[in-house]
This record gives structure tokens, sequence and C-alpha cells, in this order.
């Protein structure tokens, strides 16, 4: 990809010396969403490209991703990241640690779930629970679309039954990419964990300091909403979306062949 023709901007700001901060998702942007969370495996270039760029001292990389912290640390697995797990809630790398002492609140209520999500969704075939820690998904990939209405009413059902029955309990249900997602009700979210991160980094870093955010959900559309002017936005997809973020790139290969160009414009190869 000629980051000259397509980012003009950044091409710019790194020329001149400056720095980068590359916040992206995961599913869906580093790589292909799959039937089965387990294998989005990450593909061994794009993973030599991000080690590359960590490497670099002009550049901080990072991972905000709805999986879970530890899940998302193991699915990419490379020391010198940023991970963001559970949409934000929780945050570990380079020397920064957050968890959202509020998300942290409903653990408990989130571990009470999944006995009640397993059994009360056991009729419906193809569908996926999986515990995030502070986050719960269920997974309706492989469910037949006439009983997903279905699926949605039970999930909100027995999330209200569960909390009823635990005080201070604050959990709300979020559509994913064929997932309904139980998180903590706590106002933090991708795009508050994209400013905490950028607030903590970028006063270490040479300016000018450019962050770049690559998303492909409507979840990452919070994230674009939060940058808007202050950031460089990139929305992954057919383009058939509304969104607010300045650029598109049509799919995975395209990100890929971004991150690419930017480990050999900035990346440090060495080692």
């Amino acid at each position: 990809m000629d980051l000259a023709s397509n980012f003009a901007e950044l091409t710019e700001a790194l020329s001149t010396g400056g720095s980068l901060i590359l916040l992206t998702d995961y599913d869906g942007s580093l790589t292909p969403v799959v039937g089965h969370p387990p294998l989005a495996r990450l593909p061994n270039g794009v993973r030599a490209d991000l080690r590359s760029l960590a490497r670099s001292p002009r550049v901080r990389v990072g991972v905000i991703s709805g999986r879970g912290l530890q899940d998302l640390r193991r699915q990419v697995g490379l020391p010198k990241l940023i991970y963001a797990g559970c949409h934000g809630l929780e945050v570990g790398g380079r020397r920064l640690r957050f968890q959202h002492p509020e998300a942290e609140a409903q653990r408990g209520a989130l571990e009470a779930l999944v006995g009640p999500l397993a059994q009360g969704t056991s009729a419906i075939g193809g569908v996926l629970i999986e515990p995030k820690g502070l986050a719960v998904a269920v997974h309706y990939r492989e469910v037949a679309a006439n009983e997903v209405p279905v699926l949605e009413i039970l999930v909100r059902q027995i999330v209200d039954r569960v909390a009823a029955r635990r005080a201070g309990t604050r959990l709300k249900v979020i559509g994913g990419d064929h997932a309904f997602e139980i998180l903590p009700d706590v106002g933090w979210g991708k795009g508050e964990c994209a400013q905490w991160i950028w607030r903590r980094v970028a006063p270490g870093l040479r300016r000018p300091v450019v962050l770049l955010y690559m998303g492909d959900d409507w979840t990452d559309e919070l994230v674009f909403q939060a940058l808007t002017g202050k950031a460089i936005t990139v929305r992954v997809g057919s383009g058939e979306e509304p969104t607010t973020a300045r650029y598109r790139l049509p799919d995975v290969n395209h990100v890929l062949r971004l991150v690419s160009a930017l480990a050999e414009e900035v990346g440090d190869r060495a080692g």
C-alpha cells in the first residue's frame, strides 16, 4: 500500500520524525471473523509486522477487543503490545494496567450468569456461551436465523432474572457480530479506553504524535466518534454501513497491507 497517496497526513508526520500510536480491533480487522472464536488466528506476516512496529521507539501498538484480556494476549502472542480486553474494561502491557473498578464489582454477577445461560438456551442448536471474566458472550453464528429473536428474548430474560437476585447488579446486553454481549453497565467502552491509552502513552513519544485507530463494527463507531478531530480513523468493511470514520479499507487484507507499509516506514526489523 502506498502510504503517501492514501494517508498523506500520516506520512507527513512520520517523515518528519514524528511518532505513531496504532490502535486496532482484532476480529474483523487484523484477522477475518470466523464462526468459532478460538480459530481466529493472526496471520504470521502481520504478527512479524506488529512485532517490528512494537520494537520501534517511535511506535506504540495496542489491540482493543471484545475478547477477554488473557484470550487476546494468547491470540496475538506479542510481548510489547498494549492489550485491552472486554471492550476496554481491562488493559495490560507496556507498563500499563487498568481494570475498571465498577466493572470489576460486577464480576460475580457475570460468573453467575454462565450456568443459567447455558441451561436456558440449551434447546436452541448452535449456541456457544463464552465467559470472558468481565463479560459473557452468547454466540449465535451457527443458530438458525428464525431462532435468533427467540434467543435474544431468552438472554435478556435470564440476565434480568439473575440481576434481580443480586443487589447492586448493573448489566447490559449489546449486539455484536453474531453474538449478544453481556457487559457491566458502567459508561465505559472502547472509545473511553482508546483515549485513556492515548493520554498515558503520547507524552512519552516524540512529537508530532499521530493516533491511528482501525475497527470493523458498530462498537468501533463509538471509538471513531470519541476520536473525532483527534485521530486518523479507519472503518474496515465493504462500505455498505454508514460510518463516522475518516477513511475506509474494504477488508482485512487491506489492513494487513497498511500495517506492512507502516512497518516498512517506521518499524524496527532488528533481532
